[in-house]
């Protein structure tokens, strides 16, 4: 049985409040600030701010505390009808996964301002997932069991086995984007998988639709 955190719910608030919590939304609490990413198909087009997934030790594996940062390309605002399909690829250059140690970093940084999700309502918030530790079986043979929103766990694949190859992966985040409080296009019905390496030094996103 491995340990899995499910998102039972998001609790919404007000943009700004530096801390070094799992939020979707807002802007980067950085433990070391960086450069902003950007797309690799777009001149000077800034990747979205998607949220940040705090990893106490041993959370999922993890041997001291971390910060996950994820960045993708998105629309500018509710209205624009903006889609670049390479986010959906594992190396499609419209997606960024930054992870950081804490350490002994008692405060996060904030830096470069960017682009940062938005509601239904074209209006910008923070999200707080709110999660259920639970216990999921070793075996998706019961696909429905698996297939919800997570930290860690079994990824919930529909199309094919899609676990990045050359390397040893773990599942960190599984999100379906058409179901959450916040706009994250991605596709039609799409679900995001969010991989780490064993280590915890590299990370990725996919898509299946």
């Amino acid at each position: 049985m491995a340990k899995v955190y499910e998102i039972t719910d998001f609790q919404r608030r007000e943009i700004g409040n530096k801390e070094f919590i799992t939020k979707f939304g807002g802007q980067p609490d950085w433990v070391i600030v960086e450069n902003w990413p950007m797309s690799e198909g777009w001149d000077d087009r800034k990747m979205t701010f998607i949220g940040q997934l705090f990893l106490k030790e041993n959370m999922i594996g993890n041997h001291q505390d971390m910060m996950v940062y994820l960045f993708m390309t998105q629309p500018e605002n509710v209205d624009d009808s903006f889609f670049d399909p390479d986010i959906t690829e594992w190396e499609g250059g419209e997606t960024t996964v930054i992870i950081q140690c804490v350490d002994t970093v008692e405060s996060p940084s904030s830096g470069e301002i960017g682009p940062q999700v938005f509601d239904e309502n074209d209006q910008h918030y923070e999200y707080l997932p709110v999660l259920r530790e639970t216990q999921e079986a070793d075996s998706n043979e019961q696909f429905y069991c698996i297939d919800i929103d997570k930290i860690g766990g079994t990824p919930a694949f529909f199309r094919r086995d899609d676990t990045p190859e050359n390397g040893d992966w773990k599942l960190l985040l599984q999100l379906h984007c058409n179901f959450l409080p916040f706009v994250l296009r991605a596709g039609d019905i799409p679900t995001m998988f969010v991989f780490v390496t064993s280590d915890f030094k590299k990370g990725g996103i996919l898509i299946q639709d």
